[in-house]
């Protein structure tokens, strides 16, 4: 599937959720997502979450779309989780989690609880996995499953996770007018989700103080990406904390590279890598990371 970077169609002048939300949709319409090979079983959690449900399998991997906590549909990733299983021999259960503003911190973050919580009572095992603002609720996931000591996922993959409301480091102000993901959207997105409260470290994982304790977790993140320093600090920290962490930087990748040219070498390289770390976290074998 190949997207089109929201940032080139975005008006001048302030920005902000229905704008932004407009320009998205106008994009769907234009380049609609492809349709699954198989259809997926829908359930709900006791709080009326939906979850889509591809594949079957005792090993499963939870899996949070990204779109800044404001944009997105699980719907919209049925044809990537559908492949996903099949390659996987394994459930991939996607949670539509509600999006901010209209719900913001920690709703969505409950609400991947919540489907969580699902997948532990029906899989013997579960990964949780997410890119972009998906790759931070799956960070915070972690994170909150810990500290309630509930069930918690077996390993965590985060793809460019969005972890920092900050803004503070080096990439995010070399980065800010990148393709993709800009500061503009950045600024949108976080007030969106943070609704006026100040970050926690459930809202902004790389807030944490203390890291150890979380599940093995993969990281990668692109050399052009906004979010390359909070996501090579949080690995450096996993790392440091006892967490077994892999950690991986594309060279001149932007966010969401592989979406935007599926074909490219680092995005066939960075989708074997991925699969062969997922297919290794399902069997708890992170040593071969």
């Amino acid at each position: 599937m190949t997207v089109e970077p929201l940032t080139a169609h975005l008006p001048a002048g302030p920005l902000d959720v229905a704008t932004v939300r407009a320009v998205d949709d106008r994009l769907r319409a234009l380049n609609p997502p492809p349709a699954p090979s198989m259809p997926p079983a829908v359930a709900h959690t006791g709080d009326g979450v939906e979850l889509r449900i591809h594949g079957t399998g005792d090993a499963c991997v939870l899996w949070i779309h990204g779109g800044g906590m404001h944009l997105g549909a699980a719907r919209y990733d049925d044809a990537f989780c559908s492949d996903l299983a099949a390659a996987l021999d394994a459930a991939v259960v996607a949670v539509d989690y509600r999006l901010a503003p209209e719900h913001p911190h920690p709703t969505p973050l409950h609400d991947c609880r919540a489907g969580l919580a699902w997948c532990a009572e029906r899989h013997d095992r579960v990964v949780v996995a997410g890119a972009s603002a998906g790759g931070g609720l799956a960070a915070a996931l972690c994170l909150l499953t810990r500290d309630e000591q509930g069930p918690s996922p077996q390993a965590a993959h985060l793809y460019y996770p969005m972890l920092d409301d900050r803004r503070e480091t080096v990439s995010s102000r070399e980065n800010a007018d990148a393709p993709m993901w800009n500061g503009r959207l950045a600024d949108v997105a976080w007030a969106a989700y943070l609704g006026g409260r100040p970050a926690d470290a459930y809202a902004a994982p790389a807030r944490a103080a203390d890291l150890t304790g979380l599940p093995p977790t993969y990281v990668d993140t692109g050399e052009r990406d906004m979010f390359r320093d909070e996501d090579a600090d949080y690995a450096r920290r996993l790392a440091e904390a006892g967490v077994p962490t892999l950690f991986t930087l594309v060279p001149g990748a932007v966010h969401a590279f592989e979406l935007l040219d599926p074909d490219a070498g680092i995005s066939r390289a960075t989708r074997a890598r991925r699969l062969g770390a997922l297919r290794r976290s399902l069997r708890e074998d992170f040593r071969a990371w």
